[in-house]
């Protein structure tokens, strides 16, 4: 599948400026789930749509998108300013303040495990604790009914002293929130040296083992060879969804791990990996194999039937092919399901009226979403096939996901996009009650997440 490509340059500041904006958006309270924004987004999505009755919609060039990017940076600078940005911060600071501060000098647990704990890892996560579709917290949860286990998000506080919150505490399981002075990307952003310093101060470590998710920890961190574990679950220099640094921090992480944790072992075999598969969760997927009516999930608008996507959207995805898609079956409906942040298929999301990328939804709502799809698409390799299997949906993989997994005899796969549109007309004709319909249930449930009671052995 050919992708077009835009110049390097051109794409990293479309990153910048977009994640800049969204940072902003959040500072302020502004972010798509905030109860302001959802208040002021009515009025203004009402507007929008008796405007749009008048006057015909355009497609942005990129330019025209970098300068309206722009536009809304300079603007919410400005209200950064304002009384009402005072009372934000304000009121955020009071909630800082009195959330649990994790013990003085020591990221852990303040609760003494009453049974043996095993071993004691520190996992250095991508994303919030309560993110159950994430990798590193699945594995965090895992491990933390054997062994005592503190996960540090992938995200932080703002604050102008360093330090760390408990976001959540049990006996086996602490989640830590640390604190940084400026929110920022753990792909594409690397903070200043005064910046790390800053967080440096706010990580205060005990005698555990390391267990890291993401580039990123490598410039908080100081390692030494053979002393910590990590897992290459996105390998960002293949994918090339990241900045420079992050994707030179990865290439030093593998170099130099004890144990490299990985969903798909590489062919040429190194005792240094581990297979760790995804997985998912069945007891909470074990009914997405129902059906539903969009309407069910606040999509009443849409047609059926509906080609459903759950995942990341960055460089990995081909717009292209979901373009193709959308003109080959102008009836149907596309739902990508999955961040908004990547603008090439946002671009192609415009240009066509039935794909709808309806952001990043909550793990609960997940179940529901597959109950309401009826065919599913996987344009590279998810680490969500396990949840796509559990729906027994029918499926359409890119050749490459279902090579070697045993996945071939009741998944369909392409390569070119004819072949996803010759596929996706043979999975629309699959009946409801099909013996690969129960064949994908079966495999999800032997998929469920396994994870052994230590990673170094």
């Amino acid at each position: 599948m050919s992708k077009s490509k835009k110049p390097s340059q051109l794409i990293e500041k479309e990153k910048i400026l977009y994640v800049e904006v969204e940072q902003l958006r959040h500072r302020l309270y502004l972010h798509d789930t905030s109860i302001i924004f959802e208040f002021f987004s009515a009025f203004y999505f009402a507007f929008q749509d008796i405007k749009g009755l008048f006057v015909k919609k355009k497609t942005q060039s990129e330019a025209q998108f970098l300068i309206s990017l722009k536009r809304k940076k300079a603007a919410l600078q400005i209200l950064e300013k304002t009384p009402y940005a005072w009372i934000i911060f304000a009121l955020r600071g009071m909630k800082l303040r009195h959330a649990p501060r994790s013990p003085k000098g020591v990221v852990g647990s303040s609760r003494a495990a009453t049974r043996d704990p095993g071993r004691s890892y520190l996992i250095f996560g991508t994303t919030y604790a309560t993110d159950f579709q994430s990798r590193s917290v699945q594995i965090a949860r895992k491990l933390a009914e054997k062994n005592k286990v503190v996960y540090i998000e992938g995200v932080f506080d703002e604050g102008i002293s360093p330090g760390s919150r408990i976001i959540e505490e049990s006996e086996m399981f602490t989640a830590i929130r640390l604190t940084a002075r400026h929110m920022f990307h753990l792909n594409y952003q690397k903070p200043s040296t005064e910046e790390l310093s800053f967080i440096k101060k706010s990580l205060k470590l005990t005698d555990a083992i390391k267990y890291i998710h993401h580039p990123f920890w490598k410039y908080v961190l100081s390692l030494k060879k053979n002393s910590f574990l990590f897992d290459l679950a996105d390998n960002f220099e293949k994918g090339s969804h990241a900045s420079k640094h992050i994707i030179q921090a990865e290439q030093d992480l593998i170099k130099n791990a004890l144990k490299i944790t990985v969903p798909k072992l590489p062919k040429k075999k190194n005792s240094r990996f581990m297979l760790l598969k995804n997985g998912a969760d069945w007891n909470h997927f074990k009914d997405a194999s129902q059906t539903i009516q969009t309407c069910d999930v606040g999509l009443c608008w849409i047609k059926k039937p509906v080609i459903g996507f759950i995942g990341a959207l960055d460089e990995r995805t081909d717009e292209n092919l979901i373009g193709s898609i959308a003109n080959a079956f102008p009836t149907a409906s596309v739902v990508l399901v999955g961040n908004t942040d990547y603008r090439p298929l946002i671009k192609v999301a415009e240009q066509h009226p039935n794909i709808f990328p309806v952001g990043k939804q909550p793990y609960s709502k997940l179940p529901l979403l597959l109950q309401s799809f009826d065919i599913l698409i996987a344009p590279y390799d998810l680490p969500e096939l396990p949840l796509y299997l559990a729906s027994g949906k029918p499926i359409i993989c890119s050749a490459t996901h279902t090579s070697g997994v045993g996945l071939g005899t009741y998944i369909y796969s392409a390569k070119t996009h004819t072949d996803w549109v010759l596929a996706i007309q043979e999975a629309l004709k699959e009946k409801k009650r099909s013996k690969k319909k129960y064949a994908r249930i079966n495999a999800a449930k032997k998929l469920s997440w396994k994870i052994p009671h230590t990673i170094t052995n």
